[in-house]
């Protein structure tokens, strides 16, 4: 344990930071579709809030990319870090103290800033030792550790509006996001400016998989998973359907602590090309197969197999695009965000008027199919 620990000191420490960053941003995805009329808010405004944080992203992930690698005395990429953290941690505090579209939409944009910051400069860090032929594993490592606010912030924080309510829960975990900045600050290694060695353009590949990545999963399927599964226990069963949402991608993420790193070395091992179509082609097919509506228990099957191959495709592109430099990660995100930003709004126009969230899930698994087939003829890079 202590070897491990030396080996992967800055994964360990900025991974649980991060995890520690996510709870409140998680907890929105399992509650939010459940409780949103409850709080004055409308359909179309729960997908805004939860795309609003990926939009300011387009902006803010360059701005993380340039603070990071320019030269400014006393703001270097350490004190960036760590104020970024109690940020966020601020932005999940405003959550239970208001039930304002302005004012929580202004709280998403601030998360949004705080996330470019946290994710561009965590991984920097994590994968600047990085051996070239374990980039995927060690980004499926720190993936890993980092979402298991995930799990805590999906299924606990359901739990916790479950039993005192929103504005209570919200706040809690808001707490519980502080302690995020010790650790982020013993996790960095300093405040020199990160070298950039990648300065030409985005893979069209990496473009690809990026955006359907990100419109896919955040987006068709995680911000409408909730409207689903109210659609099987009934919309007079709040607590099951806000709990079962939590539990189900608290799963997803539990799968990335234990399992990412090995997914990731599958791109090592096995070539992006190939991984990348293989994780497309049955995600996708499991999406489909769920838009039909089965039995609730082969639902949930289907949505954990999409979610495997989601932790696979995150961990592998991710891995390639911070392999190629700091301005390639820069871009890549930039375009996973991109498809993230529309997503859950498309997401919820469908739920809107459609009355029918198996639907998006239908999109999301015909949108993986379409992909899966384009990266085949497309050349990787890296």
């Amino acid at each position: 344990m202590a070897s491990f620990l030396e080996r992967n000191r800055s994964v360990v420490f900025v991974g649980v930071a991060t995890a520690f960053s996510l709870l409140g941003d998680q907890a929105l995805y399992a509650v939010l579709p459940v409780y949103y009329q409850g709080l004055g808010l409308q359909a179309l405004e729960v997908g805004i809030l939860l795309s609003a944080n990926r939009w300011i992203r387009l902006l803010t992930n360059d701005l993380a990319y340039r603070m990071g690698t320019a030269s400014v005395p006393g703001v270097g990429p350490k004190a960036l870090f760590v104020g970024a953290f109690a940020l966020g941690a601020a932005t999940t505090l405003i959550y239970g103290l208001t039930a304002s579209f302005t004012l929580l939409l202004t709280a998403r944009l601030a998360w949004g800033l705080a996330w470019s910051f946290i994710r561009h400069l965590g991984v920097q860090a994590v994968m600047a030792d990085a051996a070239v032929d374990r980039a995927g594993h060690t980004m499926g490592l720190y993936n890993g550790i980092s979402r298991a606010g995930s799990v805590v912030g999906l299924l606990g924080g359901a739990v916790l509006v479950d039993v005192f309510g929103f504005a209570t829960g919200m706040i809690c975990l808001a707490l519980l996001s502080l302690f995020g900045l010790p650790l982020a600050a013993m996790g960095h290694r300093g405040n020199r400016a990160l070298a950039d060695p990648g300065s030409g353009p985005l893979p069209t590949s990496l473009k690809l998989g990026g955006f359907a990545v990100g419109i896919v999963g955040p987006g068709f399927v995680m911000s409408t998973l909730g409207a689903g599964l109210a659609g099987y226990v009934g919309t007079d069963q709040l607590l099951s359907a806000a709990t079962l949402t939590g539990a189900l991608l608290a799963a997803r993420y539990a799968m990335d602590a234990f399992a990412a790193a090995w997914l990731g070395g599958l791109t090592d091992r096995f070539g992006i090309r190939d991984s990348a179509t293989v994780y497309f082609l049955v995600g996708g097919l499991a999406l489909v197969l769920a838009a039909i509506g089965p039995q609730l228990s082969v639902f949930m099957g289907l949505l954990l197999v999409f979610f495997v191959c989601g932790t696979g495709l995150q961990a592998g592109l991710a891995g390639l695009a911070s392999r190629l430099g700091s301005g390639i990660f820069a871009r890549y995100v930039t375009v996973a965000d991109l498809g993230s930003a529309v997503g859950p709004i498309l997401g919820w126009l469908v739920v809107g008027w459609m009355n029918d969230p198996l639907i998006s899930l239908g999109i999301g698994g015909a949108t993986y199919l379409l992909v899966a087939f384009g990266v085949r003829i497309k050349m990787w890079q890296g």
